[in-house]
Formats: C-alpha cells, sequence, structure tokens
C-alpha cells in the first residue's frame, strides 16, 4: 500500500530540486575576470547545486519509503553521502557571503577547517545516539534513536548549522547602508534577506512549537522556494522590476 502523502512529499521534492539546479544554473552562467571574486562566485554557485542534490535525495528517500521499502541502512547510506555534499555548500555559501562583506579570501581557510570539524561533530553526534530504526510518518521520516537527541551537544549542532548564515547575511545586509547605487541596495536587500528566512525557518518552527505540525512540513518548503527565488530576482529582475526600480541584471553588467 503506497503511502500517499510521503509520494506527494517526494514529488514536491523533486520540483524544488529542479527550481534549484534552475537557479544553479543561470547564475552559473555569469562571467567574471577577477579570480578572487570568481572564486566566491563559484562557491555560491555550487551552495545551490548541493542544494539540488540534497533535496533530489530526500525526495527518492520519501519516494522509496512512500512505496514501503525504505530500510535503514538504505536511509543511512544516503544520508553519510549527503553529509558531506550539505557541508560543502554551506562552506560555500557563508564564504561567498562574508567575501561579499569582507572583499577578502582570508576567511577561506578558517571557513574550510570549520565545516571539516562540523562534518565530524554530526558523525559523532549519529554514532553516539545510535540509529535503531526509522518511523514512517504522514509528511516525514523520523529516525529512532537508542538515545534521544537532547541536551548541549544537540544545541551546539543547531547553532553551528544555522547561525553562521544568518550572521553572515546580517553583515552583507548593514552594507545596504552603506553603497548607493540602486542595484545594489537592491541586490542586498534581497539576497541578505531571502538567506536569512532561509535559515531562520527551522528555529520559528522550534519557537512557535510547530515543527511536528503536519501542515509545517509543507509550508516550509514552500518558504525555501519563496526565498529562493527572492534571491534569482535579486540577480535577474523581471523586466517590471528594472523598469520601475531602474535595476539591472548580472548579465547586463561588464565582467
Amino acid at each position: 500500500m503506497i503511502n500517499y502523502t510521503l509520494f506527494i512529499n517526494s514529488l514536491i521534492g523533486c520540483a524544488a530540486a529542479a527550481i534549484y539546479a534552475y537557479i544553479a544554473n543561470r547564475l552559473g552562467r555569469r562571467q567574471i575576470r577577477f579570480t578572487e571574486a570568481r572564486l566566491a562566485w563559484t562557491f555560491f554557485v555550487v551552495w545551490w547545486y548541493a542544494l539540488a542534490a540534497a533535496t533530489l535525495s530526500t525526495a527518492v528517500i520519501s519516494l522509496v519509503a512512500a512505496f514501503g521499502v525504505l530500510t535503514l541502512p538504505l536511509y543511512l547510506t544516503i544520508t553519510y553521502v549527503n553529509l558531506p555534499a550539505a557541508c560543502v555548500a554551506l562552506f560555500g555559501l557563508t564564504y561567498y557571503l562574508l567575501y561579499l562583506f569582507t572583499g577578502s579570501r582570508k576567511l577561506l581557510l578558517p571557513l574550510a577547517v570549520f565545516y571539516s570539524l562540523f562534518y565530524t561533530l554530526v558523525m559523532y553526534a549519529i554514532n553516539v545516539h545510535n540509529p535503531v530504526g526509522i518511523r514512517l510518518e504522514r509528511w516525514q521520516i523520523a529516525v529512532q534513536y537508542e538515545i534521544a537527541p537532547a541536551g548541549p551537544l544537540l544545541g551546539l549542532l543547531i547553532v553551528l548549522l544555522l547561525f553562521p548564515q544568518i550572521i553572515g547575511s546580517l553583515a552583507y545586509f548593514s552594507l545596504y547602508f552603506r553603497v548607493e547605487g540602486t542595484t545594489q541596495k537592491y541586490r542586498i536587500l534581497l539576497v541578505s534577506w531571502g538567506i536569512i528566512i532561509w535559515f531562520i525557518r527551522p528555529l520559528l518552527a522550534s519557537l512557535f512549537g510547530v515543527a511536528q505540525q503536519e501542515w509545517w512540513q509543507i509550508v516550509t518548503v514552500l518558504i525555501g522556494l519563496g526565498a529562493a527565488l527572492i534571491i534569482l530576482m535579486a540577480y535577474q529582475p523581471p523586466e517590471w522590476i528594472k523598469q520601475r526600480y531602474n535595476v539591472t541584471s548580472i548579465v547586463e553588467e561588464p565582467t
């Protein structure tokens, strides 16, 4: 018997992955002459491709689970493959934001070390709590642990996962008050707050106690897609926005 909610969830995930890949493809066409800026931009594009891949793999897990053939070893295998890619993606996004704020690549090595340690800590957390099974819920798959994740370790992982991007986005947003160009202001506003909205979702869900609500599983995906489209509009605004606010697209800028 098919679990139709998980099946629908997998279809939504596939659609989201396609949108993220489309954004990566569009942004990846930008040509940048300066090496340091090109490196930061490349990492930003990598973030979108990695996000698309991770979202697609999660959709595949939901699809397999919908047909009742998902096992713990398969779930953990996909998770272990996704984790390095997720850490690379987070590293790329954080580096891009901080490069925009500082204009320097000096944080490249410290951030690489930081996310290497973060990956190690996540792997330790998984093993120390010892996954023993999976439980299929209406809209998601929950892992059952021998020791329920809680306490300082879980809190630390949440902080390390979410706050570097939020802090980096706020730092980038602070440039809004320093620049004068309309396009720069427009882009800073949309990119910074698009990312803040993206990463603040879990905090809001926990704060208001809706993280386990079924309706939130759909809403959080829609919020994520909305934030992604906002970021795309920052770099490739529709014609009516370009005309009304006198802003330009990245493809219209000199390399």
